[in-house]
């Protein structure tokens, strides 16, 4: 044999290597690895996610075939496209995630999505589905933020795009949502951590300086206008709430219960009471939570109506809610972290409030009733309770 002959056969054995070693590679790349030696606690997820591996590289359902269709970014491929098994398995891993993200099935997330970006830290796909994941499980002015930290990563325009209009849209919709129940204490909690992210946010300064001066907290609203010109005239408006605390700031008030002298409203014949059932001096109210019955324990000093876990538990699965967002919420036993939901309606007899945000809280205490009847219901009525009779008059 040459020594052509011989530097021939050492360049194609070096050729079969290289090739062989890529292929593994592009194969490997697409599993999720777990450690050889793990802690006794982290055994169910291992197996858990090396049983989930196993069975979707053995059967790939079709429609994981059809999934890069439907998928809302296009990433650059990265593999050889001859080989769609890799492909194939990644597909289906986000598809598992999203299955899971929309049951609500945050405990399975939350043992596989770190298990995946220790090896992938940089698939998009899935930095997007942990931060809608962040959402549903942490403080929304925390997951906001995190969504904002994703515009540091190389996005695409689209992605970029979709990051800010996320931000922006839960930004508002929370912001209108805690105006219109009045819950004033948990919007300040919501846009203080907002404001030092953005702090030339005149949106977010007008809010906050809203909120404050809705608690008569004059001081702290000064702090927040301080950056607007004094003459501005959202500014004045926020202002004059200082003095006329009911006042809203585009309409004259309608609230004669809270700004004029108590006239009676109720001494016509025709107003129904309604009975209340009275346990020591508390009273509780028969109502219709999106049409079904729920008691309710009136509480004139909540500024939210709230429901306890185990009742929302029930109708969760029967009536639809739209998520709010995870707030804070003092309680008797302290701060809790408590999600908020919106429901379509909330009915006392003949009278209704249409989109009512309710917060689930811990509220096992409550023998008699199944959660707390706030101001963001009885604010949009002239109420009053007859404690001789127990009975309760709206109007």
């Amino acid at each position: 044999m040459t020594k052509t002959h011989t530097t021939l056969l050492i360049l194609l054995i070096a050729s079969v290597v290289i090739n062989l070693y890529q292929y593994r590679e592009r194969i490997d790349t697409t599993k999720i690895y777990l450690p050889e030696r793990v802690d006794a606690a982290d055994q169910d997820t291992k197996a858990a996610v090396l049983g989930e591996q196993e069975r979707l590289e053995t059967n790939f359902p079709p429609t994981y075939e059809r999934l890069d269709n439907d998928r809302l970014y296009q990433q650059e491929p990265k593999q050889d496209f001859t080989n769609k098994r890799p492909l194939a398995r990644r597909e289906a891993y986000l598809a598992q995630a999203r299955h899971w993200l929309a049951a609500q099935e945050y405990a399975k997330l939350d043992e596989f999505l770190p298990l995946y970006l220790r090896q992938h830290p940089q698939d998009i796909d899935f930095l997007l589905l942990e931060a809608e994941y962040i959402v549903h499980t942490s403080l929304l002015s925390d997951a906001i933020i995190h969504y904002q930290s994703l515009l540091s990563l190389p996005l695409s325009a689209a992605q970029q795009e979709h990051v800010q209009q996320t931000v922006t849209r839960l930004t508002e919709e929370t912001v209108a949502a805690l105006t219109q129940a009045n819950s004033w204490d948990i919007l300040a909690q919501f846009i203080e951590p907002l404001l030092q992210v953005s702090p030339t946010s005149r949106s977010l300064i007008l809010a906050l300086a809203t909120a404050y001066a809705r608690q008569q907290q004059a001081n702290l609203m000064e702090n927040v206008l301080a950056s607007i010109r004094y003459d501005d005239p959202q500014a004045i408006r926020i202002r004059q709430l200082i003095a006329r605390p009911y006042q809203s700031l585009t309409e004259p008030n309608h609230d004669s219960r809270l700004s004029e002298p108590f006239t009676d409203p109720f001494r016509h014949n025709e107003d129904t009471p309604i009975a209340l059932l009275k346990y020591g001096d508390q009273y509780v109210v028969t109502t219709r939570l999106s049409g079904h019955q729920v008691n309710f324990l009136i509480d004139t000093g909540a500024s939210t109506t709230a429901i306890s876990r185990q009742k929302f538990k029930q109708l969760f699965k029967i009536v639809q809610t739209k998520f709010v967002g995870q707030f804070n919420v003092q309680t008797a036993n302290g701060t809790v972290r408590s999600p908020m939901y919106q429901f379509a309606s909330l009915e006392i007899a003949n009278l209704h409030v249409k989109n009512i945000n309710i917060m689930v809280l811990p509220l096992g205490e409550l023998a008699h009733s199944d959660g707390l009847l706030g101001m963001n219901f009885l604010r949009e009525f002239d109420f009053r309770i007859d404690q001789q009779n127990a009975q309760l008059y709206l109007r």
